[in-house]
């Protein structure tokens, strides 16, 4: 079924900003099934010269060889779209897919790199050749180590590992003996080195501590520990919910309270290479969205008071920065970058960060439908007057007039930056890195694997689909039954 045939049976709207033939479902009708084609057979495995499972960076060209290489943080991008996609959708055809990348993201633990081995260092090692041999040239693994590797990989595995354990697969002993052991090495690792000094995920790197490293540690250290209950490892996994009330206690230590955002990274002077304004921890406030989690400040979710303030915040600033953006109106989107200090190929808007702008977006309001609400606080009052000058501070039912003309206005919003990107895709719908800062143009390599991920993640968000809940439950308040009454504190007794 076509998407824009879906969005009318989801209840949502093209945006009333773009002609019929370029609204967004119809834009999504045509980058949806382009970017899906050309990362199972342009990018992935046999179709890229790689082994199985593996993912190039972008479409190989001789003329970029410096991209053309596996990029584990850059491929657990996609993975986490195929997996939502097959847990979520049912789409059983990712299956094999799904098999060969547990393997590939296995070996890649092995591996004997400039970073170390598997007992010491290897397992932070983020880029490899398409057949998983380790890479000698230091300028082609820029960033290295990188401590955000572990995570995200543990992460990948327990969402599959998770899949498998359910009925329908009945996979459970040999996610139990085959998986697991694979999956507890790198949550050991976290364990033991998460509040350890590492390079960030922008370039040039710096090293400090990183919001984005943080953010997948705790994740993988909480669904670790609930899928280590799962399967009767109650023993091995003790320690993994302590580790994590550390780790979320340290991503709280990165929030700048007088400007109203997340921080980056541990370096915040410009003289250093970094101000802490950037978009990696608004990328990781929409991978870890958990509908389950509600609005909840401490993990960032996307419709949380701070996510929701920093969006502002940083789109605000990039705005400023790309000539391109510069004379927009104050209250109409901008494309997102890396960083503000950002000069790699020339700093460049991005597709990956914009598309991420506009996922949190939705996935607010899928959310605040879910809750039945949305609250304004003081910290989230600058986003929310922007849509409505008189916005107050409260909480607003969804059969308010208050909640209609927000979230209605939201929503045009995230299509608006949607149809900005529109005019940026090639006519052949393949990605590119970015657009020209000046002219709006494609710029870079086509078939970047982090701008196709990030697209058919808004796409999937759009639709209404919120990916599996890696969480442990909320403990409710007695006599309260929604989810924006719950405490920010996990709860482990039952497990």
């Amino acid at each position: 079924m076509r998407l824009s045939t879906l969005i009318p049976l989801l209840g949502l709207a093209a945006s009333p900003l773009l002609a019929s033939a370029e609204s967004v479902a119809d834009y999504f009708s045509s980058l949806a099934p382009t970017t899906r084609s050309v990362l199972l057979n342009n990018v992935t495995g046999a179709g890229a010269g790689a082994d199985p499972g593996i993912v190039a960076a972008v479409i190989p060209n001789a003329s970029h060889p410096d991209f053309s290489i596996y990029w584990l943080r850059d491929a657990c991008l996609v993975y986490n779209v195929w997996l939502n996609e097959l847990v979520v959708l049912g789409d059983k055809s990712l299956r094999p897919l799904m098999d060969d990348v547990t393997l590939a993201l296995v070996r890649s633990q092995h591996v004997e790199s400039l970073s170390g081995s598997i007992f010491n260092g290897g397992l932070e090692e983020p880029v490899f050749y398409l057949n998983l041999s380790f890479i000698r040239n230091a300028s082609y693994r820029p960033g290295s180590p990188a401590a955000d590797g572990p995570p995200f990989r543990a992460a990948m595995l327990i969402k599959y590992a998770d899949w498998l354990l359910e009925p329908a697969q009945n996979n459970g002993t040999w996610v139990a003996d085959n998986l697991w052991p694979a999956i507890n090495l790198d949550l050991q690792w976290i364990s033991r080195t998460w509040n350890q000094s590492s390079y960030d995920l922008w370039w040039p790197p710096v090293w400090g501590g990183s919001y984005w490293t943080a953010a997948l540690q705790y994740r993988a250290l909480i669904a670790g520990a609930r899928l280590g209950h799962k399967i009767g490892r109650h023993d091995t996994v003790v320690d993994y919910p302590k580790k994590a009330a550390l780790v979320l206690e340290y991503m709280q230590s990165f929030w700048n309270p007088v400007e109203g955002f997340m921080s980056e990274t541990t370096i915040t002077d410009v003289a250093l290479g970094r101000s802490g304004v950037g978009s990696a921890a608004l990328t990781a406030s929409v991978y870890n969205y958990d509908q389950n989690l509600g609005c909840d400040p401490l993990t960032f979710q996307p419709c949380s008071d701070r996510a929701l303030s920093a969006l502002k915040v940083v789109g605000d600033k990039f705005k400023a920065m790309f000539p391109l953006t510069q004379n927009i109106p104050a209250d109409k989107p901008g494309w997102f970058g890396f960083f503000t200090e950002d000069e790699f190929i020339g700093g460049q808007p991005q597709f990956f960060s914009t598309f991420n702008a506009a996922e949190q977006l939705y996935a607010a309001l899928t959310t605040w439908d879910k809750i039945g609400s949305l609250s304004i606080t003081p910290v989230s009052l600058k986003f929310f007057v922007q849509f409505d000058k008189n916005a107050k501070v409260g909480t607003y039912s969804s059969g308010s007039k208050t909640y209609s003309q927000l979230t209605v206005a939201i929503r045009s919003y995230a299509d608006e930056i949607i149809a900005m990107t529109a005019k940026g895709t090639p006519p052949d719908f393949i990605l590119t890195e970015s657009v020209d800062k000046v002219t709006g143009e494609p710029f870079g390599p086509p078939g970047m694997i982090r701008s196709l991920a990030a697209a058919l993640g808004v796409v999937d968000t759009y639709m209404g689909m919120p990916p599996p809940s890696w969480s442990f439950p909320k403990k409710r308040a007695a006599g309260t039954d929604g989810l924006q009454d719950v405490d920010s504190q996990f709860y482990f007794d039952s497990y």
